[in-house]
Formats: C-alpha cells, structure tokens, sequence
C-alpha cells in the first residue's frame, strides 16, 4: 500500500483520506500539481500548529516521535541537510543539488520496494511511537466526528476496505492489537510510509510493547516431577494403544470390503439368491455394526490422549499436592437468542420423532419403507426450514425494536439496519459480497467461532455415525424378512439378487465412512480439546486463542460456515447487550450480507438433499421406475442456479433496497 496509490478504484488512497476527507490544509506544489511533501508530514507529525512556537523543545513536544529520541531530533533540527529539518519548517527550500526531495517524493510514494530506505529516513521513520501516532490520528478523527454523525461508519468501512486488499495488513493490524479506527489508520499510514524490509523490525518493536503486560510470575515446569512423569508416561503408552486399536479395526474393515468384493466377483453364481447368500449378507452387515460399536474403543483413546496433551501443556502445579492439572472451564454462550434456538430445536426434535412415528405406522399400512423414507427427510427438511426461518424472523424484529424508533418493528428492517455498516452509498453497493477477506477477529469473537466448531464437529460425527448404524440395520431386517418372508414387499425390492446388491454396496460404503472416520479420528479429537479449551478459557495473554486461529483457519480446519455462525451469535450477545453493530470493534467481528448467504446456502443444499431422497424413494425405489433419475440433472442444475446464483443476487438486493428506503 503506498500513502499515494489507491489500493483499488473505489477506496481512497491515504492522500486523499487525510487532505480530502479530514481536511489537513496542505498546499499543492505548483511545479508538479501535487501536495507538498513537507507540509504533508509536517501535518500528519505534529498535533498543534508549531508555526507559533520557535522554541524547538515545544515544538517536538507536540510531536509524533519517542521520547528518548528527542534529544537526537533536536540536534538533528538544527542542519539543513536533516529530512526533520524541512518537516519543522515545511516552508523551507530545500539546498540546490540536495535530494532530500527526491527521498520525501520516494516517501510518499513508496518506492522503497526491494532496497532499503536511506538511513536518514529510516531512522526518521523509527524514531515515530506508535502510540503517539494514534493519538494524532484520534484528534483528527475526533473532530471529524464532531461534525458528521455517519463519520465513525465511514471511517470503520474504510478500514474494512483497505484490509481486505492486502493480507500483510491484516497481519500487522493482529499483530498490533488494533480495536479503534485510530490504531488501524495509524498502521495503515506506518506501513504506506516504510520499505517493505524496514517495516518488519518497526513492527516487532511495536508488537513487543503492546505483549508487555505485569503478570504474576508462573513457575516452569519441573520436568523431573513425578508425576509430571507419570504424565508423560500415560500421553505415550496412550499414544500407542490409539494407533494399535485404530489401525486393528481398519484393517478388519478392509478384511471386510474384500470379503465383499471377493463373493460378488468370484463366489457361486446362484449365491445371490440363496439362503447361503441372505445369511452371508445378515452375518456381514451384523459385523458392521459391531465393528462401528467398537470405535469407542479408540475414540475413548484419542479423547483421553487429546486432554493429556493439554495437561501437559497448560499445566498448573499444585503445590501441596505436587500434581499438574489444568482448570478447564467449558464455553458458557451468553446469547439468549442462542438459548432459544436451542430450546425450540429441542422442541422440533421431539416433534419430529412423534411424526416420524406415525409415519412408520403409514409405512406398514401402504407396505412400503420407501414412503418412510420419502415422509421422514422431506418432513426433516420442513422443519429445517421452519426452524431457520421463525428464529431469524424473531430475532431480527427484535433487534429492530431495540435499536430504532419504529413502532411497529419488521425483521426486514432489522436485518438491514445490522447489514447498513457494510453498505456503501455512494456505490449502493455492499463492500464484501464476494469472498470472506476480514480476517482479524478479536479473541473474544474467536472463543464463539470456537465453540461453533466443536458444536458443529460433534453433532456431526454423531449423525453420520446413526445413518451407518441405520443403514446396516435396516440392511439385516430386510435380509431377515426376506429369508422369513420371501413374498413380503416392504422395501420394495424386485428380486433376492438386487438385494444382496445393495446390501454389499451398503457394506462398501459403510467400510470406506468408517476408515476415512479412524483415520481423522486422531486430529479431530486434539482439534476439538484444543478449541473447547481455548472457547471454555480466555488466554492469559491474548494471543493463544488467536494464534491457534490463525493456524487452523490457513490449514483448512475452519470453514467459512463455522465463522458466519460464531460471528452470528456474538454480535446477538452484543446487541443484547444493547453495544449496536458500528460499535462493535474491530470491524471484522461484525455480522453481514455475506454471512448471512454462507448460512442460507448451506442451509438450501440441506433441504435439497432431503428433497431429492424424497424424491428417489417415491419416483424411482417405490415405483422401480429407472427412468424417474432422468430429471435428476435438471433438478440439480436448478438447485445450482437458485442457490449459488440467484439467492445472493436476490439477498443483497433486497437488504439494499430496505437500508435505502431506511435512509429516505
């Protein structure tokens, strides 16, 4: 980013944010139509105006640069060779054949790229603090504030602007701990300023002083400790046994797939409709399930594996009983909106179970499971629906009670006014519509992105581990009943070798889901033990939280939805709190329009997928009617074109259209 240079068409550059937009008097140069240099630094370095004063020590009290390195600057004022010369006396020429211009044009612009600064301007540029620099751009701000109310937005969708340019400013902006538009502009304007070399060492500097914080001394760990020892011990016969038991049920699985593979290529033609066939099918897919039993073998392994590492690395010791242990405390959701949705999830569920019920009754009645199925997903996708829609509909009327004068609030209007940071009027367009580029949470958002990780990682692997048990279940009662009752057409299966077909392939694939799960079974718990114990207990020094962040989120192991959903529930516990989406800091924390298409497209392709098997059970298993797959494609291609095309277009038009009738 250089202090010249847009970072892209529709964002100011710093220039004209300063001169423009915070209305620093600077002169145009008339030799070159551009604002003079001087004067630029001179008013961006000192917060009083110093043409009054000609005493040099009140001059750079006033000034952006350290204290310790005043006595030097003073020294260095007085020589006309010196850049701080001409920065105290702006109105100054510059000595014939000198290129202090051309290193204050070079400044400006930074054209430092590849090479180092010159040392004057280097040690220039060290001699800023920091926190000086954001207290000058705070005044700025503060009197820009006093005459436009919209000031604050403006400035915070700037900053949101700017980073989502360049990813080595949402590193430094981390780094720095930057929570107020004064910070960030001031991060901005010191690295537009500094060669990209230079930069580093400034910002190592900086983020050393911000990481100095009085703590209560903690002492070391004793590794000779016995039962630090014992520790130690137990993580590695533990360590151990996890890959004996995983890899044992593996290969069994494997033996099993085989076995499977081997009898449908190389075993007795007729087999498939023997007796020999139903038992060899009833005995496998029993062994399924009991192998899918004995995951808890090695699970319970990874878990207690998982809780030893973090003992062994958050460890406290406790002195009169010279143990180590760890004070793990789990994520306690303050958002009563949260508490809602799971009070009447939990209400849906027990309704759902009663439906479902009743449908199996129907299901006998009309002899046909495929009905059961086609009835329980397409009614499971309908509460997905409902449950999605009447919350968000509760929850964004109510916030436009809260934070507006309506008398009759709308949900609409609720969601627009959360989404109105993020809308640029001047382009009546949104600022992040196309890829997530706010990277810098605080840790306070992240301990709610956290525990919607292993919210989400739990509850998922408990539904895929049902619909294995599921799926081998009702794969032994129908090779049962087709052995007891040949004639029976419940599952509306046309011959004894069709289903001994579908019972191998129920066998593959519950073999492939088991192995993928075993082998990612080891990851997921230390994942899972490090989240809740980072979401359940705040870092002591801040940076443990958001450095574990950083690390999962560039691997892979944070999706997008998992953000869009802890961001969704910590701005509802901040507008419970009554703190309103401009307040919330930094900006990146904040709820928009491209969470809320994350969510709703994830949440379309659900009840597409309980539609579709709705569909393939009515239209192509009840009626044995194959070319009812033929619309599939079609099907697909609309759910495509609704979902990742039109939903957001629609979305986005109907916010800006309710933020613009607001602002009328």
């Amino acid at each position: 980013m250089k202090y010249r240079t847009r970072p892209a068409e529709d964002i100011w550059s710093l220039e004209e944010l300063f001169t423009d937009y915070f209305g620093l008097s600077i002169p145009i140069v008339p030799q070159t139509s551009s604002f003079s240099n001087k004067h630029t630094f001179n008013r961006l370095f000192f917060t009083q105006n110093i043409d009054q004063y000609k005493d040099i020590d009140t001059i750079l009290s006033f000034s952006v640069f350290k204290d310790s390195d005043l006595d030097k600057l003073k020294t260095e004022a007085a020589s006309i060779s010196k850049p701080i010369f001409y920065i105290i006396r702006p109105d100054e020429n510059f000595p014939t054949g000198s290129k202090l211009s051309v290193l204050f044009s070079n400044l400006a612009n930074k054209n430092f790229t590849g090479k180092e600064q010159p040392p004057a301007i280097r040690q220039l540029l060290h001699s800023i603090d920091y926190d000086k620099m954001c207290s000058r751009i705070d005044l700025l701000i503060n009197k820009k504030v006093e005459n436009s109310n919209t000031a604050i937005t403006e400035i915070q969708s700037y900053c949101s602007d700017v980073l989502a340019t360049d990813t080595s400013l949402t590193h430094y902006c981390a780094l720095f701990k930057c929570s107020t538009p004064a910070e960030y502009l001031a991060t901005f304007l010191l690295y537009s300023l500094f060669d990209d070399t230079n930069f580093v060492s400034y910002a190592a500097a900086v983020a050393a002083v911000k990481s100095e914080q009085p703590q209560t001394s903690k002492p070391q760990t004793d590794l000779n400790n016995p039962h630090f020892q014992k520790l130690m011990s137990d993580a590695r016969r533990t360590n151990k046994l996890q890959a004996f038991t995983t890899y044992l049920l593996i290969t069994l699985y494997a033996i099993q797939m085989l076995a499977a593979i081997f009898t449908m290529s190389w075993g007795d033609e007729n087999i498939e409709q023997s007796f020999k066939g139903a038992l060899f099918s009833i005995v496998m897919l029993c062994t399924s399930i009991i192998l899918t039993a004995l995951r808890f073998i090695p699970f319970s392994l990874h878990r207690k594996y998982a809780d030893l590492s973090l003992i062994l690395e958050h460890s406290v010791l406790d002195e009169v009983k010279n143990t180590y242990s760890i004070s793990y405390s789990h994520f306690q959701n303050c958002s009563r909106s949260f508490n809602k949705i799971q009070h009447g999830r939990r209400i849906l569920i027990t309704m759902f179970c009663i439906i479902s019920a009743c449908y199996i009754v129907a299901s006998f009645l009309l002899s046909s499971f495929p009905v059961l199925v086609a009835l329980v997903s397409a009614t499971f996708g309908i509460f997905l629906l409902v449950d999605n829609v009447s919350h968000d509909r509760t929850e964004y009327r109510n916030f436009d009670a809260n934070f507006s004068s309506d008398p009759e609030p709308d949900h609409r209007r609720g969601l627009a006014r959360i989404c109105s940071w993020d809308y640029d009027r001047r382009m009546h367009s949104f600022r992040h519509n196309a890829s997530n580029s706010l990277k810098n949470y605080s840790e306070e958002c992240i301990r709610h992105i956290y525990d919607q990780i292993v919210d989400r990682a739990k509850y998922t692997w408990a539904t895929l581990t049902a619909f294995i048990v599921t799926l081998s279940s009702v794969g032994v009662i129908a090779e049962i009943l087709q052995i007891l009752l040949p004639d029976f057409k419940y599952f509306r299966v046309p011959s004894p070798s069709m289903l001994y077909s579908v019972t191998m392939v129920i066998l593959l694939v519950n073999g492939i889901l088991n192995i993928l799960i075993l082998l990612r079974a080891k990851s997921h718990f230390q994942h899972m033990a490090e989240f809740s114990f980072y979401a359940g207990n705040p870092s002591g020094d801040d940076y443990g939280a958001a450095h574990l962040f950083r690390y999962n989120l560039y691997s892979g192991n944070i999706s997008d939805l998992e953000i869009a959903r802890g961001i969704y529930n910590y701005n509802f516990c901040k507008y419970e709190q009554g703190i309103s989406p401009t307040d919330i800091q930094p900006p990146d924390d904040r709820y928009h329009p491209m969470y809320i298409c994350n969510q709703k497209m994830h949440l379309i392709t659900d009840i597409a997928l309980c539609f579709l098997v709705s569909y393939f059970s009515i239209a192509v298993w009840h009626t044995n009617n194959l070319k009812a797959l033929l619309p599939i494609p079609v099907f697909a291609a609309i759910y495509a074109l609704w979902t990742f095309v039109l939903y957001p277009v629609f979305k986005y038009a109907s916010i800006r259209r309710t933020i613009e009738k607001i602002d009328e």
